[in-house]
């Protein structure tokens, strides 16, 4: 695994777990925020595209 995803993973992870730890709505916005940037750095990530050059 190289560090792009390890870093994704740990995005999402911490977006689980900040929303079930906290009862409040501005950590509503912070978890979206992990949770979404994880996923998308972890499809980016998956997929390399062939740069014409």
């Amino acid at each position: 695994m190289n560090s792009k995803n390890i870093i994704s993973i740990v995005m999402i992870i911490a977006g689980i777990t900040l929303n079930f730890s906290f009862e409040n709505e501005g950590i509503d916005f912070l978890t979206g925020l992990l949770i979404g940037g994880g996923v998308g750095l972890l499809f980016t990530s998956k997929f390399k595209s062939k740069a014409v050059q």
